[in-house]
């Protein structure tokens, strides 16, 4: 009762569950060896019991039993010398009878001798015998060569020797009797005792077999419980989820592995909710830093910080160098407005001239007898045209420099527009990596593939926004040089103007000396009018022109101002 209740408490779930897993072992096995050597132990026991009861079987009782048949056998042989002895019918043959009388009372002490030493009684009484029987022997003899008849002899012999010898028979009847009462008592003791033996092992082997099971039990119960509770948990996270407790009361291997599967987990479901928080704040136009939990991002989840650092950064340049670039085609617009606004008044001037130089022309038309001061008034009038020439094609020469330094603006926006679509494909090329690597990282990594696809998405949306502003830059690069044709068209047309009004100029000085030449003059006067009208006119669309394309540039400018201001980004 006190082992079995040590047994008991040895495997109780306090103390078994405190141990490691090779000592759980090494309990069970330990004490499950102690049984076997019991086992063992008695059975040794019963085979040694069983040899020695053969043993003395056969060397006690199997000898008395030979040793007695072997006496019986010579008391036989010795009654028959005494009998052929007195049959003899001469000394020598009676000599040779005694002789042989004498060798078996030899041999029947002899084997008295043997039997005494497998014999556990007492052979006193029969080593007396078997002297009764040596003495009347010398008697007898003594008989026979004294003379005395046969019948004399033969009545001694029944007398004393055989009446001797069947006290020895008797005695060794008794001996056989008791001789089996030992072998009966052997054997029965033999039995008793392999049968209690026996019982003492199949107790042992019962009690082997109790201690297996109720040490299964504690085993199970201490290894496969945990073990239960951490497949469980491996499912679950196999299926995404990422908020695991796994529930044990083992201090082992096991339960450290519980707890190490749940710290792991904990950790893994912190970063996952950094990148979802740090993903929606980017995704909402945060792009002033990555994650903000640096510390969460240990061993190898530190290059997914650098990665989200690096987005945030990346992007948050790129931003900012478009911004800048923003306001600069935003100013380039604002000059080419102004420009435009100071081509449409050098038109209005230009008009105003034409008007006044066709009523001039009209007067001298009119007024040819009064050809001298009218040839001084457009002299004058000529002067203050080509003055206004001259101020045109200045104005000109600025919208030539204003629209070269708006291509010049739409260049630096096409090499940022460059800048944010190879940003864009690293940031693809990045997202693909991180895909990859997620797939690698197996089911544990479908967080990350997701993380990769939302940042593959973004940089797809930035490689769309950049071809959009090619193409938006392109198209202004079509108007502006369309604006570069008709201002040089303006400008030679103003150069002509310029060198016909100092011809006209030219023609009134010489009015007076050239008057036969008036007609032809007034031709060419109004040719020159002509194509000032026509030049005043393309100067008056091509401002139109240019103050809409400056327009809606700045209206783009604009637009791309609010569309950045919607993001917060690192200065």
């Amino acid at each position: 009762m006190a082992d079995a209740a040590k047994k008991k408490d040895s495997f109780s779930k306090e103390s078994f569950r405190k141990l490691p897993v090779a000592d759980k072992f090494k309990k069970v096995f330990g004490n499950f060896r102690t049984n076997l050597i019991m086992i063992f132990a008695a059975i040794v026991l019963i085979d040694f019991l069983a040899i020695f009861n053969l043993h003395n079987i056969y060397n006690v009782y199997y000898e008395q039993n030979t040793q007695q048949g072997e006496i019986r056998i010579t008391i036989q042989a010795l009654a028959k010398y005494y009998l052929w002895a007195l049959s003899a019918h001469d000394d020598d043959d009676r000599n040779a009878q005694y002789a042989g009388v004498e060798e078996k009372l030899q041999e029947l002490n002899d084997g008295l001798d043997t039997l005494s030493k497998v014999y556990k009684g007492d052979l006193t009484t029969v080593y007396q015998h078997i002297k009764d029987i040596d003495t009347a022997d010398d008697k007898l003899e003594e008989m026979s060569r004294a003379g005395y008849s046969k019948d004399e002899i033969y009545d001694f012999y029944v007398a004393n020797i055989n009446e001797a010898i069947k006290v020895v028979v008797k005695d060794f009847k008794e001996i056989g009797i008791s001789a089996k009462a030992q072998a009966k008592s052997a054997y029965t003791l033999a039995i008793v005792t392999v049968l209690i033996m026996t019982v003492i092992s199949l107790l042992i082997v019962i009690n082997a077999i109790l201690y297996m099971v109720k040490a299964r039990g504690a085993l199970v119960g201490s290894i496969l419980g945990p073990i239960q509770e951490i497949s469980k948990a491996a499912d679950d996270m196999a299926k995404g989820k990422l908020e695991v407790k796994i529930k044990t009361d083992s201090e082992d291997e096991l339960g450290k592995l519980a707890d190490d599967i749940t710290y792991s987990t904990d950790v893994i479901e912190d970063i996952v909710k950094d990148i979802d928080e740090t993903l929606k704040r980017m995704s909402g136009g945060d792009f002033s830093a990555g994650s903000r939990n640096e510390k969460l991002y240990i061993g190898d989840y530190a290059t997914i910080r650098n990665a989200l650092n690096d987005i945030a950064e990346n992007l948050s340049s790129t931003l900012l160098e478009v911004r800048n670039s923003s306001q600069q085609v935003s100013q380039g617009a604002i000059n080419m407005s102004q420009g435009a606004n100071d081509l449409a008044e050098g038109s209005t001037d230009q008009a105003a001239a034409v008007e006044e130089l066709t009523a001039s022309v009209n007067s001298v038309t009119e007024q040819t007898k009064q050809l001298a001061e009218v040839a001084e008034k457009s002299k004058t009038m000529a002067t203050e045209v080509r003055d206004n020439a001259e101020t045109s094609a200045r104005k000109m020469h600025l919208v030539t420099d204003a629209m070269t330094r708006i291509t010049e603006a739409s260049a630096e926006i096409e090499q940022v527009t460059n800048s944010i679509e190879a940003i864009a494909k690293q940031t693809s090329l990045l997202a693909l990596n991180a895909s990859i690597e997620a797939a690698r990282a197996g089911e544990t990594g479908k967080g990350f593939a997701v993380v990769a696809d939302q940042i593959g998405k973004l940089a797809d949306q930035s490689s769309e926004a950049a071809k959009n502003t090619h193409q938006l830059i392109a198209d202004t690069m079509d108007e502006i040089n369309n604006g570069n044709s008709v201002v040089a068209e303006t400008t030679e047309a103003l150069d002509a103007m310029q060198h016909s009004v100092e011809e006209i100029t030219e023609m009134i000085i010489q009015t007076g000396d050239l008057a036969e030449q008036q007609a032809q003059s007034m031709d060419e006067i109004d040719k020159g009018i002509d194509m000032i009208s026509n030049v005043v006119q393309s100067n008056s669309a091509t401002a139109e022109e240019s103050s809409a394309v400056s327009q809606e540039l700045s209206e783009q400018s604009e637009s791309l101002n609010s569309l950045i201001g919607q993001f917060t980004i690192s200065e």
